[in-house]
């Protein structure tokens, strides 16, 4: 009796579809401009692969934040989680000389421990997220330099370096890992029945825990998954650098979240995907390169960096208006 109540279906303005699919012409644009302004430097071999190389570092620790920010968390330690992992691993084989794959098991276990720490406190002890994580961003990085005396450490042994250098045919290994944990995080998210609690918590937590989701065990688990991912990039970026250096990971935490809001998923929790969030990925590190190529001051390079940051939230703003979250 309601169907006379029903309002007409809107019609799609360019903003709209700009919102749902800018993203990933965004993605197709920045490439052929850069090129066409650096065709030398910017359309080389070495150049792409490096871009991409580059992206999967902040592409993998993307995926993480995806989950967590699908889940309305946030996690502002990422980057003091990798220097800390990779600061443990580093030491491990440098310092008391254990085999390289224990190394790289401490690299990912100790990334692992760290989203558990941070799960614990947010969803068992019920702290905010953004005070929790700031905490273990200081914490980590603390005991990070401690560990080290604030020192870099070089020579890492072909089993790890080969991780950042390495190729399976032509293709570079960070390639292949970055598409392989892709397709694990899309299947995770869109085909088993956690991928649905992380979206329902997301949504709704309060509808979410009356249809039975256990919203704390959710959360942790995102959390720890979130570790995972952190740990996973977190090998590429050690063995890229060949060790540990102080300033590691220092402010990625901004480039993963802008990457991940850029790519679709709403800071309100319950929409967005992977796929999106590898574009977001793609699009900083594009920025990152060009920039370099210019030789931009870096206060010009913050500028610009902040304003890539305040325009993920609009793009976030005005998903949530049309979808009524927010008016």
């Amino acid at each position: 009796m309601f169907d006379s109540l029903a309002l007409p279906k809107r019609k799609k303005k360019w903003t709209d579809v700009f919102v749902d699919y800018g993203i990933y012409t965004s993605v197709v644009i920045l490439f052929f401009a850069f090129g066409l302004f650096f065709p030398q430097a910017f359309f080389s071999i070495t150049n792409i692969r490096n871009i991409l190389a580059s992206a999967s570092v902040i592409g993998i620790m993307a995926i993480g934040m995806t989950f967590v920010i699908l889940t309305a968390n946030i996690d502002l330690s990422v980057g003091s989680a990798a220097y800390f992992a990779v600061a443990l691993g580093v030491l491990a084989v440098k310092r008391a000389g254990w085999h390289p794959f224990l190394g790289i098991l401490i690299i990912v276990a100790t990334a692992i421990g760290i989203g558990a720490f941070n799960g614990f406190q947010v969803s068992r002890l019920k702290m905010v997220p953004l005070i929790a994580t700031l905490a273990s961003l200081g914490i980590f990085r603390g005991l990070a330099l401690q560990f080290t005396d604030a020192a870099s450490i070089y020579g890492m042994p072909p089993l790890i370096s080969r991780i950042g250098i390495g190729y399976v045919g032509s293709v570079p290994i960070p390639i292949i890992m970055l598409f392989v944990l892709y397709i694990l995080a899309y299947y995770i998210l869109e085909k088993t029945r956690f991928g649905t609690y992380v979206y329902a918590v997301g949504g709704d937590r309060d509808a979410a825990f009356k249809a039975g989701i256990h919203v704390p065990n959710v959360i942790l688990f995102v959390y720890l998954l979130h570790g995972f991912f952190v740990g996973m990039s977190s090998l590429i970026l050690c063995a890229r650098m060949d060790g540990v250096v102080p300033a590691l990971g220092a402010g990625m935490e901004f480039d993963v979240i802008t990457a991940v809001i850029l790519g679709g998923t709403s800071f309100s929790g319950g929409v967005g995907n992977v796929w999106g969030t590898l574009a977001g990925a793609v699009i900083i590190t594009l920025i990152n390169t060009a920039l370099t190529i210019l030789n931009v001051s870096a206060f010009y390079y913050d500028i610009f960096k902040g304003s890539v940051i305040l325009l993920a939230v609009v793009l976030d703003t005005f998903r949530q208006r049309r979808m009524g979250i927010i008016t």
